[in-house]
């Protein structure tokens, strides 16, 4: 399909060429909106315009002389109205666009019926572009490269500093980046940070509020230019720095507010030294509505139990001296003898009896519990995507049409360039996404060139005295001047999902579409938060990376995850199974340390029904070293959100 550019190239070269007739007949098959465009165009459609006035005359005298007199009256109408720039409908567009412009009404002059000739049309020129005056730049200064360890996010625990990716690449600590990247536009910014051989995930990209949930960029990043088109590579890094502060917290559960800590345990070690920790993360669990664990936890104001991201507990496990007291009688939930296989498989790492290890259970995520539930869910980035392009070109024709069919006379033309925009908009949304409008008192002055107060059916003083359903006064709550009550009468017409409102002389416009992106939420569907993956989110992510690095930091030996305790206390299929997921993190975080093809790090036991299911890491010296110098990172990409490439091709 061709660009609106495109159309206005082809459309001025077969003028310019003198094929007017064949320039009006490529018009004429073009679709609603580019008619639109395509009419309020200077020069093309000035000339267009003036050829339509010849055309429907000439088809006037056609009928006439087939003897098609309903046809010649209506063509002779059409020529008539034409002049005024009325007929074919979207000439009102031209006609009134003037009037559009102003604030007060202007009466449009009645034309006369005879129809003037076609005027001779030069071939259209541009104008010679205005010359730029040279704005000085103040001098880049040089990037001030910082060590991993200054990079990381302050979680609230000064021993969990989990690392930025994005801010590690910017220092060059895991890619080289090209020494020439140094002032760029945010737009280039962006390709560069979501070059997939750049490794960044897009989900801290939105967490740092570098893109929106759109994978576009976020309005923050945009404001902070203050009208500049360039950053610096350390103006960026400075903006990222600042997006990091609460943007991940972990906190500690006091011992006196655990939650159902009384309840029955893979093993008693666990019971007696569980800890449990929250994970609040900006963009995903203030969406919540709804209170379940830790409803009575409140840290500060803003965080508190109830808009957690995830929870998890964690306890000491000594898995060596565990099996040696069990050896001999473990069994599967077949019956078959499981200890030798258990010896082997501890016996890899060398773990002894003194060997202690951090054991994550119980993660669980309120937050996805209640996107889950009946009748929510996220919604489809890809298909908002699509929609938002949409209303803002909805947007854009109703901000220019709206004056003209608030003082055009043709309430027959009106109606119909109002259908047929509302049909080109809305007839391929699905209503899985739905789009609410909205019109506001100080847009009414614009449309119609006149007060507010005099737009209205009702007069403030009928308004005062309005009742409602049980006889009382209706706008008693609203204070008692003019613009007021008129307000407060005026939300209540706009209220309801229809696109139109009715002005008082009854003639109908449109009100403006509100953007999806603008709401926490659409409908009762979730924003995408910073760790969603293709379609849900990956709540044992954070967990596991936050205990890998405490359970390095307090010297443990290594770390464990399984999902036996989920078992024991009942966990739904779904839960259980996220377990897994939870244990391929840990390959992921080595993978990223570069020793994710090191042997002697891990080993995995796997259907024995007992405490020993699951992934321990093993802390060895080779490991310690990575962590200490690299750190590990809060993100790590896990598959594209499936609109990364989407947009560019809208």
């Amino acid at each position: 399909m061709a660009t609106r550019k495109e159309i206005l190239s082809d459309l001025s070269g077969k003028i310019a060429g003198g094929n007017i007739s064949e320039a009006y007949r490529s018009f004429e098959e073009l679709p609603v909106v580019d008619q639109i465009a395509v009419s309020i165009a200077p020069g093309v459609g000035d000339v267009l315009a003036a050829y339509e006035v010849k055309e429907f005359g000439s088809r006037a005298k056609k009928n006439v002389q087939d003897k098609d007199y309903l046809g010649a009256a209506g063509n002779t109408g059409l020529q008539v109205l034409s002049g005024v720039s009325l007929i074919p409908l979207f000439r009102l567009l031209r006609g009134a666009k003037a009037v559009a412009k102003g604030s007060k009404a202007v009466d449009v002059p009645t034309p006369k019926p005879e129809v003037k000739p076609t005027p001779k049309t030069e071939p259209l020129q541009l104008a010679p572009p205005k010359e730029v005056a040279k704005i000085e730049l103040p001098e880049v200064q040089p990037f001030n490269t910082q060590p991993a360890k200054e990079l990381a996010y302050q979680t609230t625990q000064d021993y969990l500093p989990l690392q930025s990716k994005a801010r590690k690449f910017l220092h060059g600590h895991y890619k080289k980046i090209d020494p020439e990247i140094n002032e760029l536009s945010p737009e280039d910014w962006v390709k560069t940070l979501t070059n997939p051989n750049n490794e960044i995930p897009l989900g801290e990209l939105r967490l740092l509020n570098v893109l929106d949930e759109m994978n576009e960029l976020h309005p923050k990043f945009i404001k902070v230019l203050a009208g500049e088109n360039t950053i610096s590579k350390q103006g960026l890094d400075n903006y990222l720095s600042r997006q990091q502060t609460d943007a991940l917290q972990i906190r500690n559960a006091p011992p006196g507010k655990l939650q159902s800590s009384d309840t029955e345990f893979v093993n008693n070690d666990l019971k007696n030294t569980q800890q449990q920790k929250l994970y609040h993360v900006r963009g995903a669990g203030e969406q919540r509505t709804q209170g379940l664990h830790y409803r009575n936890l409140e840290f500060t104001p803003e965080i508190t139990g109830n808009n957690a991201y995830v929870f998890d507990g964690t306890g000491i496990n000594y898995p060596m001296e565990r099996y040696t007291a069990r050896a001999g009688n473990l069994f599967n939930k077949n019956g078959d003898e499981v200890s030798d296989y258990i010896n082997d498989a501890l016996k890899k790492l060398d773990i002894n009896e003194t060997d202690n290890f951090s054991s994550i259970f119980r993660v669980q995520s309120d937050f996805l519990n209640e996107v889950s539930s009946e009748g929510n869910g996220f919604f489809d980035p890809k298909k908002v995507a699509v929609l938002t392009k949409k209303l803002l070109r909805y947007n854009n024709l109703v901000d220019e049409i709206n004056p003209i069919i608030a003082k055009n006379p043709n309430r027959e033309a009106s109606r119909k360039l109002i259908n047929d925009v509302l049909k080109d908009t809305f007839d391929s949304i699905k209503d899985d996404v739905p789009v609410s409008f909205r019109l506001d008192p100080e847009d009414i002055p614009r449309i119609t060139g006149k007060p507010f107060i005099d737009s209205l059916n009702k007069t403030p003083e009928d308004i005062f005295y309005m009742f409602n359903a049980s006889g009382k006064q209706k706008y008693i709550d609203v204070p008692g001047d003019d613009l007021s009550l008129s307000k407060a009468y005026f939300e209540d017409l706009i209220t309801g999902r229809s696109a139109e409102y009715v002005l008082k002389d009854g003639v109908r416009i449109l009100k403006r579409a509100i953007i999806p992106k603008a709401d926490a939420n659409i409908g009762n569907k979730f924003k995408i938060d910073p760790y969603f993956e293709k379609t849900t989110s990956n709540e044992m992510k954070l967990p596991v990376r936050a205990n890998v690095l405490e359970a390095y930091k307090a010297g443990k030996t290594g770390i464990h995850i399984g999902p036996r305790q989920a078992v024991m206390e009942g966990g739904r299929k779904n839960i259980v199974e996220k377990y897994t997921r939870g244990e391929k993190e840990i390959q992921k975080i080595l993978n990223e340390l570069g020793l994710g093809n090191k042997k002697g790090l891990t080993t995995r036991i796997t259907d024995t029904g007992t405490e020993f299911d699951g992934t321990y890491l093993k802390f060895t010296d080779e490991l310690k070293k990575a962590i200490e110098e690299q750190g590990i990172n809060a993100f790590k990409d896990g598959g594209p959100v499936d609109i990364d490439n989407m947009l560019s091709k809208l």
